[in-house]
């Protein structure tokens, strides 16, 4: 039998949809745990944070960094930009035997950072692939994480047992688990998920620059709506993973372009065949997934 260590003290940096997300599912798997959120407000009460105590979620708030000691799991919930700011405040204040994880949708920053601070052995990076164009506790549900990816990348330092203790919390979450080298989980990421949210909100500000009379937004019908749901999504968030995920990203919109300059040129020279395959070649894929 795997030696899975049980943990029953968590805390929180960050407390947005997936924080509020993976408390929830904490809270149901684990009824007797302590969970913790940190206020970065300090002086003044957060809302969110307060509704979560009110339903139970959390068994306290707490102002001070040096609370997290207490912590044997931390999971990093901010934008990624903001987790590794966190991540140096709190080193000197966490247990040796406190794992540490985060949910960003960029691992290399701070896979970076966990290296240059000697964290090596604590460090399991995580990205929950769920959740919805909607942000805040008030809207997380631990139904989001119930037959979602949820992607492991774990340093080659990192004790076996932290590894085992993550991949049971993600599938008794009911997610599936994906273990994957960092750089790879980037790439892969770049394309099916930071590409296509520059790609959504390229097409809407393409479209609302032609919009003087805002005939184009009376209109706009499930096609546009459906391909730019996700443009809803919180603008910081997508500009923190945007400046970290900068090379992927970039490589990633360099082959769309490509393709789309192709499909311009397929299109401009009315080739039906060609256009025949174009769509085809794209359901073929679409329906696979």
């Amino acid at each position: 039998m795997k030696n899975i260590p049980e943990f029953n003290h968590f805390g929180f940096i960050g407390f947005g949809l997936i924080g509020g997300t993976i408390a929830r599912s904490l809270r149901e798997l684990y009824p007797e745990s302590e969970i913790m959120a940190y206020n970065y407000y300090e002086n003044r009460p957060h809302p969110q944070l307060e509704l979560a105590k009110e339903d139970g979620v959390l068994t306290y708030i707490s102002t001070e960094l040096e609370d997290f000691s207490k912590c044997q799991v931390i999971f990093l919930c901010a934008p990624v930009i903001t987790n590794v700011s966190y991540l140096k405040r709190i080193k000197n204040y966490i247990s040796d035997e406190c794992l540490i994880t985060d949910v960003g949708s960029v691992k290399g920053n701070i896979h970076e950072a966990i290296h240059n601070l000697g964290l090596d052995k604590q460090f399991v990076g995580g990205h929950p692939m769920t959740g919805s164009e909607k942000t805040g506790y008030s809207n997380s549900s631990s139904s989001f994480l119930k037959n979602a990816y949820y992607i492991l990348t774990p340093t080659k330092e990192v004790p076996e047992r932290y590894i085992e203790w993550l991949k049971k919390f993600v599938t008794d979450s009911g997610s599936h688990c994906e273990i994957m080298d960092y750089k790879r989980h980037d790439d892969v990421t770049a394309a099916i998920s930071h590409g296509p949210h520059v790609i959504s909100a390229s097409l809407v500000n393409t479209v609302a620059s032609l919009d003087n009379d805002e005939i184009y937004a009376k209109l706009a019908a499930g096609g546009l709506k459906d391909l730019t749901r996700i443009s809803s999504s919180s603008p910081e968030m997508w500009q923190n993973i945007s400046l970290t995920n900068s090379k992927c990203i970039v490589s990633f919109l360099d082959k769309y372009i490509d393709t789309l300059k192709d499909a311009r040129d397929i299109i401009a020279l009315n080739d039906a065949d060609k256009l025949t395959d174009f769509f085809t070649n794209a359901k073929s894929y679409r329906d696979k997934l």
